[in-house]
Order: structure tokens, then sequence, then C-alpha cells
């Protein structure tokens, strides 16, 4: 076995740990949503972040956390749903166009 395939299967036994850990706190608390949100930001950057990509990781992790942050933030300020949706997918596409311009790298 490669480093590389040795590498992949550690971060993988890592993050279904931490997944499984989570779930566990998950069961223990009732806070299901958005309690698993944050577990699956936290197994699946903790992965890319054992794999080395630690950007990639950390913009997971902040990801999926931020989603039940944002839907709290909605719900406490009374945005119309009718608005939400429509700056969703502007910011998408705006994160998009970032990661094509400016985050890959040139091909040689």
């Amino acid at each position: 076995m490669d480093i590389d395939k040795a590498k992949k299967s550690r971060a993988s036994s890592i993050s279904g740990g931490i997944f499984l850990i989570s779930l566990g706190v998950l069961l223990f608390t009732g806070w299901w949503w958005p309690g698993i949100m944050f577990a699956i930001g936290l197994s699946g950057g903790a992965e890319l972040i054992f794999r080395g990509k630690n950007a990639r990781g950390i913009g997971t992790l902040a990801f999926f956390c931020a989603i039940p942050l944002a839907i709290w933030a909605i719900q406490e300020t009374d945005i119309p749903w009718s608005m939400v949706g429509p700056i969703v997918l502007i910011g998408l596409g705006v994160i998009a166009l970032v990661k094509a311009f400016y985050l890959r790298p040139e091909a040689a």
C-alpha cells in the first residue's frame, strides 16, 4: 500500500469516527437540526484536512456551519423567503466565478 492510499484510508477512518461521535452527541442532546449539519461539516472537513487539503477542509466546515446559522438569522430577522432564494443563487454564482478565475491552477 503506498503512502497516498494509506493517508486516504486513515483520513476516512478519522472522518468516520468523528461522524459517529457526532451522531452519539446528537442522540444525547436531541439537537438534530442544525446539529446534523455540524456533524457533516466536522467529518467532511476533518477528512480533507487529514489528507493535507487544509483550505478545502476549513471551507467545508465553514459551509456546513454557515447553513444553519444563516437559516437562524433569516428566521430571527423575518426576511421573506422569496428574497432568500435569489440571494443564495447569486451568491453561489459569485463563488463559482471566483473559483474559476482565481482559485484554479493554470494549465501547463
